[in-house]
């Protein structure tokens, strides 16, 4: 009850704090009617309604209150006087009774808000010691706006919160400067004086004051020492001036003034010192006076704009400074905008803005906050902040007249790669973004008319320059590239990018026709049209002539002449001087009357020839000018590889090159033909005369003439990993380029191994894998005869490779591991060998293939079997045995045997299972399969393999391992090709027949258990067993006959692997065991008639019925909580019939709770309410015995409890039902 009493009063208590904070907030008081904000009588703003405050009580504490409230300083004594009020405005505050410490009239203990009656007609009106005055830190009209208490010396600024149009417009009226012009948003000066610590910087709100308040004054509400800008103003009166006319100093010119957005030469009234300051160019240095409105003047600063790339001056583009009397300073970039850019460009005459950018940096800024109209004539005369800046972001632009837009490494000067000059650099252009009517922007701009629409197959060389971080999107008519440059492209930075390359209509190409690249008629082709060069004599010398041929690299002129001309053929004049230094540096002319319809013709001294640096594939080479070298790969096109295989007759096709690496000097950037070309010779050259990075990436070609295939020699014949010749490397093939049954079909015909398709198999490679690059692509047409009429593709990506066995293939092996008869197997036969010739090299040469060392032995049997149709017989260090055959048929009929000296070793680690080893090395499971294992348990006298029991081990990281591959007529493991190399799979462990043991779970009967890995036990998968097996079953047991009618016993499921797969041709169970899963199941079970069952499990006592004892429990808590409520209400009303004792009048103590002044609680109850516990009701009793009430009838002893004070005794005892009743009763108090 006591929480319930508290909780009360600190509700009601916030309640009246808040609503006299609320109050509070909106109560404002002002001096008004007298000269100053700080004279006059007390006015009170409160609910929206003005009032005044009485004099009741008035005092000197009274008087001081009012002018620190109303931030007047002290007081002036003997200053205050009555003066008459308004009888219709209310006294709102009256008989304060203040210290004089007071921050408000209100904390000075009034009766409250219009409650003291006040019948006096005149109130108090004060003079507080304060003089205000409002002035601007700054120009005139124009500022911060400043105050001063004393008249001038100490000084403070308005904080520009709740600064407004309306408080701008009272303070320009009030200095005679009209009303506000303009409110700025940012400390656009520099004001020192705000800065200083000493500066006091106050809060207005004059928003709800406005009616009665004569001064700015009377808005402040308070000092504010986190004001971070002051109220500033840019009123109608402000003459903006700046000098125009000198570009060099900013601070020199004509004198100008701003009216009505134009600038206009004026004779402005102000001392020249003022003007300079004003411009913030120092002082005066010389003026001179033209006519009556026209001023010359020149400050003692000299101020220029300028731009920056780094630490040199740019041109019309980089970060903005100021370079005052010498020193450079850069100009921040707070709320730099187009519009101040475009001031800056106009300013150094660069045309207009194209972009504006922060630029980070650890710079201090003689300009921030800069804001322009756009009609200054410098930056300079710009509105900004010109303090020490901190360090911040400076400001900058790229003007119009930076950007430029040439063509470059082409054959001319209207066509090439496109470059866009932007930042001082020239940029590619990136060809994905780039749309026609750019093209047709450019040819304007570079004066090569429009845009050709010749779809020829034009490529330029990629420059070494970064490209164009900005998109280019020029709209029709556009003959600027500066007006196309747009935001910044969507493009990753990253990404690789081409760049675009144009060719406009007013592109010319020299050629020559005739028999050699050096000599023929001069021709011209200008876009879909061909001029023929005249052979007036009037313009046709040797000088043109010699012109002609170096422009096409040939040398020097060795001969010129003039051939007939067709009537379809048009003819041209070109005037050319010494000065020329190609065909197109001359002039056109009209074609002189006495040409003779003649075509001029040439004969140079050079020869021009292109070629592979290996035959028919490798870098393009080109001779020419004396000199041979290559050709700009990134220039180099598709067309123009073809049209070189076709000249070196190698092959139609064109392949992709891998190999990108450098082997010659590059002397061209690139290549361009015309229409009249058929030979590369015939083209133009764009010679390399520069350092670029094209030097290190030559144009390479490979024809479909380089390609060939091959076997690599192996131990067979036609069969076996097939490679690719592929620039100079024989390289693999992927399994999916042979997916093409005419590529096999090609690929086994050229190797002369048959063409019968359905014959051919593509097979696994075998052997360690090359390094990098295969052949991942052979498409080949139905009418292809060779794999150079193939289109063929390589990549370093990996892929599965593949061998492939032709349908003629032949492969030989020894009736035993490494020794024994000679057989020779082919697809539908198996031969032996004639003995015929054999001698010691050719059983070394046999023995090395087979993998089995050096021939210990070669001898003949004569028995008798069909003979290999060949002889064999080695010379010249043969590559393998089949190098050594001879179409001829032996007349020896005599069978060959041999003995090679190495049989390989192979053994298990343990006896029937374990790892398979070859010569104490482990075996790699590439390849591997159940029909290898069963080689191994064979040789090893252990019978089959259990079918699906191979293992894998981990192997070693760095360790070599075998690697094998049988063939099906293999029957030892040592017979298989093999090689050694790093395990990326698993090492094998195989398990054999003659390794399996089987049990039961118990004696003679149970789940079945079966032995043969790793020696360990395991359950078999469920299965239904015939009772033949069940009988075999029980017999290798030794347990007699199967018994059907013994019970199964209970077992649970459990996760299984192994199976027995019996047929009734099994005679002996082992081999029945494989490795086939089964899942989750009940393990198979069999029972013998010497079958032992487990003992029985002792029967389970009943424990004690649980239900009877929950429903008792339940019966005891009901019975509980019943008694509980019992007793409660018998105390209830007992307390109850205590309660009824006669009214009396409150207490002293009551009467303070009823206008809420309350006793403070003492520190021991406030611990108890900190530690979340109420007092008992004993411990109340124990205080103030003395002060016991007079009791109120009540119906609920609640109400009694809460009409009672917090230190009522009665209260306490009532609501406990204790003893001090009793002791009242008896002093007569019912």
């Amino acid at each position: 009850m006591w929480f319930l009493i508290l909780f009360v009063y600190i509700g009601f208590t916030q309640q009246v704090i808040l609503q006299q904070a609320t109050y509070s907030g909106q109560n404002r008081v002002i001096l008004k009617g007298g000269k100053d904000p700080c004279e006059g009588h007390i006015k009170i703003y409160h609910k929206n309604k003005w009032g005044y405050a009485g004099d009741t009580g008035w005092s000197k504490s009274t008087e001081e209150v009012v002018c620190r409230s109303t931030h007047c300083g002290k007081p002036v004594e003997g200053s205050t006087e009555d003066i008459l009020m308004n009888e219709d405005v209310p006294v709102w505050l009256n008989e304060m009774v203040c210290n004089g410490n007071e921050s408000h009239l209100w904390d000075c203990s009034p009766p409250g808000w219009g409650i003291s009656v006040y019948r006096k007609d005149t109130v108090k009106k004060i003079t507080c010691s304060d003089r205000i005055k409002m002035s601007l830190d700054g120009f005139q009209c124009a500022g911060a706006v400043q105050f001063s208490t004393d008249g001038g010396t100490r000084l403070g600024y308005l904080c520009a919160d709740n600064w407004g149009k309306k408080e701008a417009d009272r303070l320009c009226e009030s200095l005679n400067c009209g009303k506000h012009k303009e409110i700025p948003q940012q400390n656009w000066m520099d004001w020192k004086g705000f800065k200083e610590p000493n500066s006091k910087k106050m809060t207005i709100k004059c928003s709800d004051i406005e009616s009665e308040i004569d001064n700015l004054w009377q808005c402040v509400t308070q000092e504010s020492p986190t004001c971070q800008r002051p109220a500033s103003v840019i009123c109608q009166g402000y003459e903006r001036i700046q000098l125009s006319g000198d570009p060099s100093n900013v601070c020199s010119g004509w004198l100008e003034k701003e009216e009505n957005d134009k600038w206009e030469r004026k004779n402005i009234k102000t001392s020249p010192d003022v003007r300079c300051q004003q411009m913030h160019c120092g002082m005066q240095k010389n003026t001179s006076t033209q006519g009556n409105n026209e001023t010359h003047l020149t400050c003692t600063d000299t101020v220029k704009v300028l731009l920056m790339d780094g630490n040199l001056e740019s041109n019309c583009y980089g970060t903005v400074h100021i370079k005052r009397n010498d020193s450079n300073y850069p100009v921040c970039a707070s709320n730099w905008s187009e519009k101040e850019g475009n001031v800056v460009c106009k300013e150094l005459k660069c045309g207009k803005v194209i972009s504006t950018e922060k630029k980070s940096g650890p710079a201090s800024g003689i300009m921030d906050n800069v804001k322009c109209s756009g009609s200054e004539s410098s930056l300079w005369h710009c509105m900004a902040n010109r303090g020490n800046t901190a360090k911040c972001s400076t400001a900058y632009v790229i003007c119009e007249k930076s950007i430029s837009v040439r063509l470059k490494d082409g054959p001319g000067k209207c066509a090439g790669r496109v470059e866009i000059q932007y930042e001082g650099r020239w940029k590619q252009v990136n060809k994905e973004e780039w749309k026609d009517e750019n093209s047709k922007s450019v040819c304007r701009e570079v004066k090569c008319g429009d845009s050709s629409n010749t779809k020829r197959d034009e490529k330029f060389i990629q420059g070494s320059g970064d490209f164009l971080s900005k998109k280019v999107n020029c709209k029709t008519g556009t003959s600027h590239i500066a007006d196309c440059i747009g935001e910044n492209s969507a493009t990753p930075s990253m990404e690789k990018k081409e760049a675009v390359g144009i060719t406009c209509e007013e592109h010319m190409l020299v050629f020559l026709e005739g028999t050699t690249s050096c000599s023929g008629m001069v021709g011209i082709e200008h876009g879909n049209k061909t001029y023929w060069l005249s052979g007036s004599n009037e313009t046709w010398n040797n000088e043109t002539a010699n012109l002609v041929c170096q422009q096409k690299h040939c040398g020097n002129v060795v001969s010129f002449n003039v051939t007939r001309a067709k009537e379809s053929q048009d003819v041209t004049s070109l005037n050319c001087s010494s000065t020329s230094k190609s065909l197109f540096d001359c002039e056109r002319d009209t074609v002189p009357s006495g040409y003779n319809n003649t075509i001029a013709t040439v004969t140079c001294s050079g020869n021009i020839t292109i070629k592979l640096s290996n035959r028919c594939w490798g870098d393009v080479i080109v001779c020419a000018d004396g000199k041979c070298g290559g050709v700009c790969a990134n220039a180099w096109t598709d067309s123009q590889s073809k049209m070189l295989c076709k000249d070196l007759k190698c092959g139609d096709k064109i392949l992709s090159p891998s190999n990108r690496l450098q082997s010659v000097e590059v002397i061209f950037k690139s290549l361009h033909a015309t229409s009249h070309t058929t030979k590369l010779s015939q083209c133009n050259f764009v010679p390399n005369n520069e350092s670029h990075t094209c030097e290190r990436n030559s144009a390479k070609v490979v024809c479909s003439g380089s390609v060939k295939p091959r076997f690599p020699i192996s131990r067979d014949k036609c069969s076996g990993n097939v490679e690719v010749s592929y620039e100079g490397k024989w390289l693999p093939v992927c399994q999916s380029a042979l997916n093409n049954n005419q590529a096999k079909r090609i690929i086994c015909n050229e190797l002369n191994c048959g063409d019968d398709v359905s014959k051919i198999k593509t097979t696994n490679y075998f052997g360690p894998k090359p390094a990098e690059g295969a052949i991942s692509q052979i498409q080949c047409g139905e009418n292809d005869s060779k794999l150079r009429a193939c289109y063929i593709t390589s990549s370093k990506d990996a892929c599965p490779l593949a061998a492939l066995q032709c349908s003629n293939w032949t492969k030989v092996k020894l009736s035993d591991t490494c020794s024994g008869a000679v057989f020779v197997h082919t697809d539908n036969d198996k031969n032996t060998v004639s003995s015929e010739n054999w001698g010691q090299s050719e059983g070394n040469r046999l023995c090395k293939d087979l993998e089995c060392g050096e021939s210990s032995k070669v001898y003949n049997s004569s028995q008798s079997m069909s003979l290999w149709n060949s002889t064999f017989k080695c010379e010249n260090n043969p590559g393998n045995i089949w190098a050594c055959e001879k179409n001829i048929l032996p007349t020896q009929k005599e069978r060959l045997s041999i003995e090679c000296k190495d049989k390989p070793s192979v053994t298990l680690s343990d006896t029937c299972n374990g790892m398979v080893m070859m010569n104490g090395i482990s075996v790699c499971s590439t390849n591997w399969n159940d029909e290898y294992s069963h080689l191994v348990c064979q040789e090893q006298m252990c019978s089959n393999a259990i079918y699906g029991s191979i293992s894998f081990k981990e192997p070693k990281p760095n360790a070599e391992y075998w690697h094998v591959m049988c063939e099906d007529y293999h029957d030892k493991l040592g017979q298989c090709k093999r090689y050694k190399a790093k395990c990326d799979k698993k090492l094998v462990a195989i398990s054999c027949v003659k390794n399996v043991k089987f049990n039961t779970a118990r004696k003679c009967g149970g789940q079945i258990k079966v032995n043969y890995q790793d020696n360990k036990w395991e359950y078999i998968c469920p299965m239904k067993f015939s009772p033949e097996l069940m009988k075999k079953l029980c017999h290798h047991f030794g347990c007699g006959d199967y018994n059907v009618s013994i019970p199964a016993e209970e077992t649970n499921k459990v996760t299984l692997r192994t199976s027995l797969e019996c047929t009734e041709d099994h005679m002996d169970i082992r081999h029945c065991v494989s490795t086939k899963p089964c899942g989750e199941v009940k393990p198979a079970e069999i029972y013998c008639n010497g079958y032992v069952p487990p003992p029985p499990k002792p029967p389970v006592t009943p424990g004690p019925p649980i239900i009877p004892i929950i429903l008792g429990l339940g019966v005891a808590l009901i019975l509980v909580i019943l008694i509980v409520i019992f007793v409660r209400i018998y105390m209830i009303k007992k307390a109850r019939n205590a309660a009824k004792f006669p009214a009396t009048m409150l207490s002293q103590n009551e009467m303070e709770f009823e206008s809420g002044e309350f006793e403070d609680l003492k520190a021991n109850e406030m611990d108890d309410f900190s530690r979340g516990r109420f007092r008992s009701d004993a411990e109340f009793v124990t205080e103030n015995d003395a002060q016991s009430a007079s009791s109120v009838p009540y119906d609920d002893i609640d109400e009694v409890t809460e009409s009672q004070p917090l230190t009522s005794q009665a209260t306490t005892a009532v609501a406990s039902g204790g003893d001090f009743i009793h002791e009242d009763r008896s002093a007569g108090k019912f």
